[in-house]
């Protein structure tokens, strides 16, 4: 059985394929080349399959990800959204495009070094995704879009891994200089640390000054761009503000951001558009009862006990108690247990 595994040059995918070929898979190893000033990148993903004597293909995606990706996070500031472009490239590009060009090389199966589980239900024979073993790296959230097809070709080693010593551990084993790299931070087609200046060379009008003003319209002081700002963002608001204020809304259009009380931003019911779920037979059950889930409003929001029912894509949310600062272009999932139901864009 052949697999692809989705080499970044990272110990995560590096492990899952050291990991894949120890099982006795055919691994062979697939990156790609998203924005230019990924090099280093490309060049250890090609020493990892080097050392593990694999094939390397290095696919260029580079044209369709600045139309795709980039020009989607530029779009979502300008409309004073806060976007999430990992989950834009995870859907597109690493289970999407990636995917089909590996079983265009032979693949029958795609690993990446994602920490989520892959699970079969006993009942209905569909495929779920699970939390990984370990919680605290867990990344299920962003893979709420992933259907059964998809995931019928998936595999993810490290979701059972106790922690992130531990997938080093294995790395070490076959080269002790890649596995104490530091894990990758940030948005990954910035080159710089921070979103503001690569936002004002694309002139995007999330970085133009404007004022901030309160509820009522009043104008409270001057800002440099919406874009450095998030819903519920309490610091940095400049002289007088912090502190007492937090933010509300944000209007690119008028280069507005709009301050105001923590009561403003708190919300007992949601409604999520286009609402995708893993399972088809979980939609069956939502359109007759209510489910109680737990809620990720982000990434790394507190998780929030509601209750769910379905109306064709439609989701509608009603809180135990209220969310605080829901934003525009975040995702919000929903849990079961360690079973992600799904999941859509606020």
């Amino acid at each position: 059985m052949k697999v692809a595994v989705g080499l970044s040059g990272g110990i995560d995918s590096g492990t899952t394929a050291l990991m894949l070929k120890e099982q006795g898979y055919e691994v062979i190893g697939v990156t790609m080349w998203l924005f230019d000033h990924q090099k280093d990148e490309i060049e250890t993903a090609a020493q990892i399959s080097r050392l593990l004597k694999i094939e390397h293909h290095v696919l260029d995606y580079r044209k369709y990800f600045e139309e795709i990706v980039i020009s989607a996070f530029i779009d979502s500031y300008n409309q004073g959204h806060t976007p999430n472009p990992c989950i834009t490239c995870n859907k597109v590009f690493k289970y999407g495009r990636l995917i089909d060009d590996s079983i265009a090389l032979g693949a029958d199966l795609f690993a990446t070094g994602h920490y989520a589980r892959h699970a079969i239900h006993p009942i209905t024979g569909e495929h779920q995704l699970k939390k990984a073993l370990n919680h605290r790296k867990d990344q299920s959230y962003n893979l709420y879009h992933l259907n059964q097809e998809t995931l019928s070709r998936l595999i993810f080693p490290l979701g059972d891994a106790r922690s992130k010593d531990e997938v080093r551990g294995r790395f070490l084993t076959i080269h002790s200089e890649i596995a104490r790299k530091k894990d990758s931070l940030g948005i990954c087609f910035i080159k710089r640390a921070g979103h503001g200046l690569f936002l004002k060379e694309k002139e995007s009008i999330s970085m133009k000054p404007g004022n901030f003003i309160d509820q009522n319209g009043k104008i409270l002081g001057k800002h440099l761009g919406t874009a450095n700002f998030t819903i519920g963002q309490k610091r940095k608001l400049g002289n007088g503000l912090s502190g007492n204020f937090v933010v509300t809304a944000l209007s690119p259009a008028t280069n507005e951001v709009v301050l105001g009380q923590e009561s403003d931003l708190l919300y007992t019911s949601l409604i999520i558009e286009d609402f995708h779920l893993i399972e088809p037979s979980v939609a069956d059950a939502l359109t007759r009862s209510i489910e109680a889930v737990d809620v990720l409003l982000s990434q790394w929001s507190a998780v929030y006990p509601a209750k769910l029912s379905l109306k064709g894509s439609i989701a509608e949310l009603e809180f135990d108690t209220p969310v605080r600062a829901p934003a525009k272009g975040q995702a919000l999932v929903c849990y079961q247990g360690d079973v992600l139901l799904g999941g859509g864009t606020i």
